[in-house]
């Protein structure tokens, strides 16, 4: 260092409270690029010799390196642990929900793990247009939320404000030298302060604010980084809402399907009582209660008669399964005999099949046990199923039979099998849903509401039992279902 070194003012009152008289000043170059200056200082005036200029160019030369390779390594150290929170960010912003709860995460991981003095993050509320804190690092972010801190959007004096409205980052690094910067009482110490928006397509969802208490903390890396942090808390953000929004939508569906049963189970009731009194006046006249009619009198009163039967049939499956969806049907379940009851089944039955080759047989042990179930049910259940089987089948036979089911003896196994027509396994798959019906030949012929089997899978499953079946066409289908057989513990519930 030469003797006419200019040296400023403020440092030779620091070296003269030091006692420095002799002071060398050795920069650290790598390369073209300056990392730091190496000084030795002496109390007593002295002069490098050559021999000590060179070992000293030598030291310095090294130093330099070495604090080159340090400041890399922590940098890389750095950086790792930045994209360590991004990815931990990531995985959390993924699975969770509670974007309230992420939020607050995010803020302290980001705090602590970039090295910052703050991290905050704000939401747009889209109709105030305004930016509010929603989560804060630290008990400063949990003050400035619990006062309700928030910011128009249209503020000229934020830099939290202007990344929203430009949906680019803002990165000062000297936030005395910046206009726009809006000081805050709770982070007197901020210097650098960079601003990312939070984006999902072109919509603004809030801002990622972190500031650091150094001057020119932030660079063109960190930019990148914290805005694929910013990125997935925007797309956790939208998920949530999305995933609100579906539950909302739900619940609304829900009522509105709830409604909808109300009033098919009201509608279905008052639509039965005058249903019922034509069938009854048609009735009468049918048996000649009010004179004697003629041949076009009578059959046009019997397809009033016949009409009027399967409206009520229709009305019934109606209000049914209105009933069912409303929460209306009570099970009332008791020890119960299944022999006498399908007898008395078949025996009604079988006026569906007088003028078919049809055999319906009930073959039922005398010594079966008796279910557990309501009587009510099991005879819709049996009436729908033996129905179902007469209306497709045109010959050969319908058979019901009944045991304790092999692989739960706690179980009655009934079916009902015929000689029908079958289905194919895409019709098995859709047999047992709400209006829908196997081949639509078969069906305008044989006639139905499309509903029978969908309430019968119902009851069933009311009273604790499945239902399944088992077909191939032209083969016929087997119909099985299972109920609960009555014992002390079933039956002491009662």
């Amino acid at each position: 260092i030469h003797s006419t070194t200019v040296i400023p003012k403020p440092l030779v009152a620091i070296l003269e409270a030091e006692n420095v008289v002799s002071l060398g000043i050795f920069p650290l170059w790598v390369g073209e690029r300056l990392i730091g200056v190496l000084l030795l200082e002496a109390e007593e005036e002295r002069e490098f010799g050559e021999e000590e200029a060179r070992l000293l160019d030598i030291l310095v030369g090294q130093m330099a390196v070495a604090l080159d390779s340090l400041q890399l390594l922590e940098r890389s150290q750095r950086r790792a642990t930045e994209l360590e929170t991004v990815a931990q960010v990531s995985v959390e912003a993924a699975r969770t929900l509670d974007p309230e709860r992420l939020l607050w995460d995010v803020s302290n991981l980001t705090k602590e793990r970039f090295g910052l003095y703050h991290a905050h993050i704000y939401v747009l509320d889209e109709q105030s247009d305004y930016l509010i804190l929603t989560a804060g690092a630290g008990d400063v972010g949990r003050q400035m939320v619990e006062r309700g801190h928030m910011i128009p959007i249209s503020l000229p004096t934020s830099l939290v404000a202007r990344a929203a409205r430009e949906k680019e980052p803002v990165v000062v690094n000297d936030v005395t030298r910046a206009l726009d910067f809006l000081p805050n009482p709770l982070l007197p110490n901020a210097r650098s302060e960079l601003a990312v928006p939070m984006i999902v397509g072109e919509r603004v969802i809030g801002v990622l604010d972190v500031q650091a208490d150094r001057v020119g903390y932030f660079s063109e890396l960190d930019v990148r980084v914290l805005s694929t942090l910013a990125a997935q808390i925007a797309v956790s953000i939208q998920n949530a809402r999305l995933y609100a929004e579906q539950l909302q939508v739900a619940d609304q569906l829900r009522e509105v399907d709830r409604l909808k049963s109300e009033f098919l189970a009201s509608m279905s009731h008052e639509l039965r009582t005058p249903l019922n009194s034509i069938i009854g006046y048609a009735e009468v006249l049918l048996d000649g209660i009010d004179g004697e009619l003629n041949d076009d009198m009578e059959e046009d009163i019997t397809a009033i008669h016949s009409s009027g039967k399967h409206l009520l049939n229709l009305i019934n499956d109606i209000l049914d399964l209105a009933k069912i969806e409303a929460g209306q049907i009570d099970i009332v379940p008791e020890p119960l005999a299944l022999p006498p009851l399908v007898e008395d089944i078949v025996q009604t039955t079988r006026v569906l099949l007088q003028n078919k080759p049809v055999e319906l047989v009930a073959d039922l042990p005398e010594d079966l046990p008796p279910i557990y179930a309501d009587a009510l049910r099991v005879r819709q259940i049996v009436a729908n199923l033996l129905s179902n089987a007469s209306k497709f089948t045109e010959e050969g036979q319908i058979v019901i039979h009944a045991q304790v089911f092999e692989q739960d003896p706690s179980m009655m196994h009934i079916l009902v099998s015929d000689t029908g027509i079958g289905m194919s396994p895409d019709e098995v798959e859709v047999i047992f849903e709400r209006f829908r019906q196997v081949d639509q030949s078969h069906t305008r012929r044989a006639g139905g509401t499309g509903l029978g089997l969908a309430i019968t899978r119902e009851l069933v499953q009311m009273q604790g039992g499945e239902i399944w079946v088992e077909s191939e066409p032209g083969k016929g289908s087997v119909f099985h279902f299972t109920l609960p057989i009555a014992s002390d513990a079933n039956v002491s519930k009662s």
